[in-house]
């Protein structure tokens, strides 16, 4: 369904070609400030040239085209050359009936025909997760639904961290220090305080680390006992990071992990051997690159052992072999661009697919009060974020809820604390380190969940009264204020929102239209009652239903919930 400024343009495009027939150009529209009109075009003098005239003069012959049509209220010319456009109100009204119907319009068949891979999350087993795999799952799953929910198709895979030389030094210290009553009891945090009393006894002893690379070594030449003990480490782990994702509201379609690839490396060796792309250095197996100022791509240690880049390829070969995807993504954070530049480079030195590799890169969570300190292990975890944030969401905002019963504020409290998170990783550029600031994430008027919250909860109130005083079906009517006429232009913008937000894997972009459409209503409701002495005003209740529908759609590309009631 076409929105508002589409059907401006089409307008605006086959008038000009009605006066000009030998000019070829495509006419480009834009919102402009609301003092001057509600859209503009520069289309005059873009073609001033092509058809030997002065701007003005295209622009005037124009402007008495535009006039006539029933949807345009007037057309202003400016100095060189701009065309200015404002509109009816019932065009405006129009408009705003048939983005109530589909608040993507025509965006959501964006992807039609293609395909996307996406890897988000990826943990490391026998650790608990922490906060950076909460950035790479927060930001994967927005990008999973912004896909899916503009036509392609998407398949998540988890790769997870399941090999490698750590597992080694981890087994290592299951076999030397472990209690396995202790470990099958708590299985994750035991597995990480025997993991850091590897690295402190490895400290005093360089020994320790060659036990734990023969140990890991043995994993891969199918050693039956390491391979018994990684596959319950395996199993641990799987077990806590599934309770993690069902509260987060993250689905996989697969849990394809290192370990799942690794029959399949040789393969990628000997073609990278064969085209004479990987050659022996002191022992080792490495890949030349492009950029003579960055190191080779090591392919396989000296020792035999693969390694990340190794399995990555690996990956790469298989997401084409079993789905021919048309974007293979990977939200991993920018400590690793050198990694996953040597992965593309030398996957497309070897041919492996024709799809667009794509690193989304995100930067390093920040908290500004350090109010969130690392236990043993030197990470922040997951689990440790979530019980904070879900003890100050009750005290600082659910507390304020007293009409609801204790069962109901500790809904709103689940509710509300998965939004906090989310909401605030999301509203932020991804490219930047992401801040966590306790009082701005949980304020009830500022850019945050609770105040999208709290609005959306506003409106769903309102659709409710309308709905029991039988006002759906009655026809908007009536000049709009000029809040009116903002918000419903602001509304129209979705589609190009959406379509930006999938062009650049940017969620902040839905995030942030969805504070500023959730900040005009509520000048909107504070400026004019929706419905007064049991009377609706079904136009003002056909703007709030409306902007429900866009908050409702931005929620879920952002995977947060509406509360019912705060």
């Amino acid at each position: 369904m076409q929105n508002l400024l589409n059907q401006v343009k089409d307008l605006v495009q086959d008038t000009f070609e009605t006066a000009f027939k030998n000019s070829d150009k495509k006419v480009e529209l834009e919102y402009c400030d609301l003092q001057f009109g509600h859209f503009a075009t520069n289309i005059a003098l873009m073609s001033s040239k092509d058809l030997n005239l002065s701007p003005l003069v295209i622009a005037e012959k124009l402007t008495l085209s535009l006039e006539s049509n029933d949807i345009i209220r007037s057309v202003e010319v400016k100095s060189p050359g701009f065309i200015n456009i404002t509109l009816t109100d019932q065009a405006i009204l129009g408009s705003l009936s048939s983005t109530h119907e589909d608040v993507l319009g025509s965006v959501d068949s964006l992807g039609a025909g293609k395909k996307m891979i996406i890897d988000y999350s990826h943990p490391n087993i026998g650790k608990p997760m922490g906060v950076h795999h909460l950035l790479s799952t927060i930001i994967g799953d927005s990008i999973k639904r912004i896909y899916k929910a503009t036509g392609h198709e998407v398949v998540a895979d988890n790769f997870i961290g399941d090999l490698g030389t750590q597992f080694g030094k981890l087994i290592h210290a299951v076999k030397t220090w472990g209690d396995m009553n202790a470990i099958e009891a708590n299985p994750v945090p035991e597995l990480l305080k025997l993991y850091v009393k590897f690295h402190n006894e490895a400290e005093e002893d360089e020994l320790l680390d060659e036990a734990g690379r023969a140990e890991y070594k043995k994993i891969e030449q199918g050693d039956p006992e390491n391979r018994e003990l990684l596959k319950k480490i395996q199993a641990w782990s799987m077990a806590e990071m599934l309770a993690v994702y069902e509260q987060l509201r993250v689905e996989f379609d697969y849990f394809n992990g290192e370990s799942f690839y690794e029959d399949k490396i040789e393969s990628i060796i000997n073609l990278g051997i064969k085209r004479g792309l990987f050659v022996e250095s002191q022992g080792a197996l490495v890949c030349e690159t492009d950029n003579a100022n960055e190191p080779p791509a090591l392919i396989r240690k000296k020792d035999g052992t693969s390694l990340y880049l190794t399995r990555d390829l690996a990956r790469i070969a298989y997401w084409e072999k079993t789905w021919h995807p048309d974007y293979m993504v990977n939200v991993v954070d920018v400590a690793q661009s050198l990694q996953l530049k040597q992965v593309y480079e030398v996957a497309s030195k070897l041919k492996l697919t024709d799809a667009d590799n794509v690193h989304v890169a995100f930067g390093r969570m920040q908290f500004a009060d350090g109010s969130m300190s690392t236990r043993k292990g030197n990470i922040i975890l997951v689990e440790d974020l979530i019980s904070q944030t879900k003890s100050r969401v009750r005290d600082q905002v659910v507390s304020l809820s007293k009409d609801l019963s204790p069962l109901e504020q500790a809904d709103l409290t689940d509710i509300l604390a998965f939004n906090c998170i989310k909401y605030n990783i999301l509203r932020q550029n991804r490219i930047s380190n992401i801040s966590f600031d306790w009082e701005s994430m949980l304020s009830l008027d500022g850019n945050s969940a609770p105040y999208l919250s709290y609005t959306a909860v506003r409106m769903k109130a309102l659709k409710k009264q309308g709905e029991v005083y039988g006002a759906a079906d009655r026809q908007p009517t009536g000049e709009l204020s000029e809040i009116e006429i903002e918000i419903i232009l602001k509304i129209s913008r979705i589609g190009g929102v959406v379509k930006a937000a999938t062009k650049n894997y940017q969620p902040s972009d839905i995030a942030n239209y969805c504070y500023d459409i959730c900040r005009l209503y509520n000048s909107f409701y504070h400026a004019h009652r929706v419905v007064e002495d049991g009377v609706v005003n079904n136009t003002r209740l056909l703007i709030s239903n409306s902007v429900l529908s866009i908050v409702e759609r931005c929620f879920d590309l952002l995977g947060l919930q509406v509360p019912d009631r705060m």
